[in-house]
């Protein structure tokens, strides 16, 4: 099988230390991703992959985008900034346009459960590492695991001095060439005997590399900054005391969409693609000012004190917050040639506090940890929806009615999940360790919703607003109690120093809620159920060649009922969310990585996915059964090398090129519209003085200008499509004290 089906990460660690690299030996990796403290990534008997500090910062990633574009089975996509699409191994919610939807992949900040990532969640910078946890982890993480966690662990406190300050210019080769600022830095130290402090720093800004030609606005453009401070303090032997703070502010004029005729409808794109003022995909005229304005804040405080007797117990108490105002086009174009000028806007409101109790033993045969868990989220969606057409002329009853107006959904959920958990690790012999555990959840949530009709178009009938609202509809409100028990066992074998071998089965759910964008209260007020799944893996971490080779698999089957599925209703206009009958998913995954002489590293890793929906009918009536699962590539993979050649004894030069590539995917259930496959290539070279420890790099990023989608809207015939960005290159001086 070829080695591109799957695996973890490039370097993903540390610098390695002066013996491994004069051995010639991959550095060791240290994840979190049991809940147990730090673990070996070798000793760890579940699917992870690890991004180090230093990978992050040679790979100048900013956002998950390119996380997800490093890591096996991982796919990433975003239509509005609080809208991201996080799928793993075929499995996510795609976008969470009401206020009770939830993702089916968690994302974690230190620990911290972020229900709206896109929402709440600050840039990527000054991180220790990200760990990708891949499959159901239902019995640690808690809810909506179904699919695998992010974990974001920022960087700690450190008791000595150190500083390090990193400037970039650059620049988008579109338009005629657009300008990026980056810059970043930390200082940490002893503040006290007791007391050490970090403070990090980030900013980004660059201009518009799309333009909307209509109104002479640059979009797709990026004003950015975020600080995060955090204190540790020890008063004694036993007691650590850790607090975290971080605000970020995040600000640009919008995005840029494309009208792409829809080969799958032949014929009908014409009406778009006809009349559009100009060629180039980077330039839009939709009629409509965009925007996005985004807050987070958080407040982070962990206590970890070790009993007597060996075992620690952690209480971990947290509040994230995040603010979201925007709008986009959504077909970029205006009306005519387009069918209708269409624009959404959005103001969404996230308040999440986590309280997590929890104790855990001391190394030894018999390892547990249990603990209690509560998280309340608050979230607060305006959604506005506007649009105007050129068939108004039709007059009432016309198809012109659906196509014009204006309407407001107005919704909050209040959620309050509680849960009960467990994991007892026993070493049946010196080789053989056995792994049960569960956790017991019971979800609450109270949902409001009110729908206006704004504007009922240039003529109307007082039958339609615009669609998708076919009625009125005002403070509605709902509940429903959901409640699951998902159990995990596994088993591991070592049989050397050098190889770990594992079996595993696992259950992973995720919450039910209602719809975004409901046509009338009957639609409100019907629930759409939680989706469970169990995965079954059986997977090996080994090393090879005295350490200088490394090579993990994982092999796993994932059986899925009522699973949650987005699908485009063309007849309203909206898109809804039914529940599958079933789905199953089998995949592999695979990482490689090595290092024939000490300063030349090589890494591949990739993953293959076998998916299909099985026995389902859709809400239109539609047999949907054997189409494979929305959002996912059945091959992708990654690929690179870092070598460091000494040019005196104080200057090295540093070279790094990677290559990611995926497979086509379909961008719907229906399996109807494509994205073709594509692979974007990355490099950087560092001039690099060690005694005096500072780096000038140059680097690029898409460097063969690939062009591909990270967003797609079909609709009667065309392709509403957001495009990933173009080739940049630049260059970056870091100083490190």
């Amino acid at each position: 099988m070829l080695l591109i089906l799957a695996a973890s990460i490039a370097p993903a660690a540390d610098n390695p230390t002066s013996d491994q690299v004069e051995a010639g030996q991959i550095e060791e990796v240290l994840v979190s991703a049991r809940r147990r403290g730090d673990e070996r990534l070798q000793d760890v008997p579940v699917a992870v992959s690890v991004l180090s500090d230093e990978t992050l910062r040679k790979a100048g990633i900013v956002d998950l985008s390119e996380v997800a574009s490093r890591t096996p089975s991982f796919s990433f996509g975003q239509q509005i900034g609080n809208q991201q699409e996080i799928v793993i191994r075929g499995i996510g919610t795609l976008r969470l346009t009401g206020s009770a939807a939830e993702p089916s992949v968690g994302t974690f900040i230190d620990e911290v459960y972020v229900g709206r990532r896109g929402t709440a969640t600050p840039p990527l910078f000054d991180l220790e590492r990200i760990e990708v946890v891949r499959g159901p982890q239902g019995t640690l993480y808690g809810k909506n695991v179904v699919g695998g966690a992010v974990n974001l662990l920022t960087a700690r406190p450190s008791d000595e001095t150190a500083a390090r300050v990193a400037l970039a210019y650059g620049q988008y080769d579109a338009l005629g060439g657009q300008n990026l600022w980056e810059g970043s830095g930390y200082v940490t130290g002893a503040l006290t005997d007791t007391v050490a402090g970090r403070l990090a720093v980030y900013f980004r800004e660059h201009d518009g590399y799309s333009q909307n030609t209509l109104l002479d606005e640059a979009l797709d453009d990026q004003h950015s900054y975020a600080l995060r401070g955090s204190l540790s303090f020890q008063p004694s032997e036993a007691l650590d005391i850790n607090v975290i703070a971080d605000f970020s502010h995040n600000q640009t004029h919008g995005q840029s969409r494309r009208a792409v005729d829809d080969a799958s409808v032949p014929g009908l794109g014409v009406v778009v693609g006809s009349g559009l003022l100009s060629t180039n995909v980077r330039e839009s005229d939709a009629p409509w000012p965009q925007w996005e304005d985004q807050d987070t804040a958080g407040l982070t405080a962990r206590f970890d004190y070790r009993l007597s007797g060996g075992p620690t117990l952690t209480y971990l108490s947290a509040v994230r917050y995040g603010d979201f105002n925007g709008r986009y086009s959504l077909v970029g174009t205006r009306s005519p040639p387009s069918l209708t000028d269409a624009a959404n806007a959005q103001r969404e409101k996230y308040v999440g506090i986590t309280q997590d109790l929890r104790i855990r033993s001391a190394a030894g045969a018999l390892r547990w940890v249990a603990g209690l868990y509560f998280l309340r989220e608050q979230t607060d969606i305006i959604d506005n929806s506007i649009a105007t057409t050129f068939l108004s002329v039709l007059g009432p009853g016309s198809v012109g009615d659906i196509l014009d107006g204006e309407f407001i959904y107005d919704q909050q959920n209040i959620t309050q999940s509680s849960a009960i958990y467990g994991e007892l690790n026993w070493e049946l012999t010196d080789t053989v360790s056995l792994t049960a555990g569960g956790r017991y959840t019971y979800d609450d949530k109270n949902y409001r919703n009110r729908s206006e009709c704004l504007d009922f178009g240039a003529q109307p009938d007082f039958i339609y607003c615009v669609a998708p609202l076919g009625a009125e509809f005002w403070n509605i409100r709902t509940s429903k109690r959901w409640s699951e028990f998902t159990p995990k066992a596994s088993l591991d074998w070592r049989a050397n120093d050098h190889a770990l071998l594992y079996v595993s089965a696992a259950r992973g759910f995720k919450g039910g809620g209602w719809q975004g964008k409901p046509g009338t209260e009957a639609a409100a007020l019907l629930p759409y159920d939680p989706e469970v799944a169990w995965t079954y893996e059986v997977g090996a971490k080994t090393d090879w060649a005295d350490g200088r080779m490394r090579a993990n698999i994982a092999v796993f089957h994932t059986a899925f009922d009522d699973l949650q599925v987005e699908q485009l209703d063309d007849t309203g206009l909206s898109l809804i969310i039914d529940n599958a009958a079933s789905a199953s998913i089998d995949g592999v995954e695979l990482e490689v990585q090595l290092r024939p002489i000490p300063s030349l590293q090589v890494w591949l890793s990739g993953s293959y996915l076998d998916s299909e929906y099985q026995d389902f009918i859709d809400s239109a009536g539609n047999d949907l059964s054997g189409n494979r699962l929305a959002r996912t590539p059945e091959f992708r993979f990654t690929g690179g090398a870092d070598y460091t050649v000494p040019i005196t004894s104080g200057l090295s030069l540093d070279t790094r090129v990677e290559y990611q590539w995926q497979d086509d995917m379909p961008w719907l259930v229906e399996n109807t519209v494509l994205e073709d496959d594509y692979g974007l290539l990355d490099a950087r070279v560092a001039l690099q003085a060690l005694h005096a420890q500072w780096e000038i790099a140059l680097f690029g990023k898409n460097l063969t200008d690939e062009l591909y989608r990270v967003d797609a809207i079909p609709f009667l015939g065309d392709v509403f499509s957001r495009f990933g960005a173009p080739r940049s290159y630049g260059v970056q001086f870091t100083k490190t004290f």
